[in-house]
């Protein structure tokens, strides 16, 4: 048993990772301390310092490495399917509900976007989280902005500026999540499939 469990069990880096997108996001980036960060990775702080300069340095590679994986898991299955560009952004909205409702099975707490959070508390603080987390946000309305224009050629909704309307449409998913946070309801969530379908112009 310890053999499999020594096969299967994440390297350090990824450990770190691990520890640091799940801590940021259930506290925040502030009350999340380099101790903090070991214990839950299991990891001596040599380690860390090894692998990472500074808890910055870990941040933005942990949001970028949860980017990539939320691109893999939801980005990539959803807008590259079939479906018509509306049913594409009604199925993230639906994947945005279910996310936050196991992940508040887990914590007891809807805890928000975690690329958002770290944004409202970062962004002013940290130019080079700020930066990542612009490119992060950039990717999510190029997605949106994909499905807006299979819509718009579709003639699902009138022709408009997409570009504009998929920031919005971003910007609308943020607030509800930021809504749902403080609210400590997912119900709240339900709520975006209208309102992104009314600035679609759907």
């Amino acid at each position: 048993m310890s053999t499999s469990h020594a096969a299967t069990r994440p390297d350090t880096r990824t450990r770190l990772l691990q520890a640091a997108a799940s801590l940021m996001w259930e506290r925040s980036f502030q009350a999340t301390g380099v101790d903090d960060l070991c214990e839950r990775a299991e990891a001596k702080k040599g380690s860390f310092y090894h692998f990472f300069p500074s808890k910055v340095d870990l941040a933005i590679a942990a949001i970028e490495g949860s980017w990539q994986q939320v691109q893999e898991a939801v980005f990539e299955p959803v807008f590259s399917s079939d479906a018509g560009g509306l049913e594409q952004l009604r199925t993230l909205s639906e994947k945005v509900y279910e996310f936050q409702r196991r992940a508040a099975a887990d914590t007891g707490a809807i805890l928000g976007c975690p690329f958002g959070n770290l944004g409202q508390e970062m962004a002013t603080q940290d130019a080079r989280i700020r930066e990542s987390l612009a490119r992060i946000f950039a990717g999510h309305c190029a997605y949106i902005e994909q499905a807006l224009a299979r819509a718009e050629a579709a003639g699902e909704i009138p022709a408009g500026d997409n570009r504009l309307r998929a920031r919005n449409i971003y910007a609308l998913m943020q607030g509800v999540q930021l809504l749902a946070k403080v609210n400590n309801d997912a119900e709240i969530l339900r709520s975006i499939t209208p309102a992104l379908m009314a600035i679609a112009g759907h």
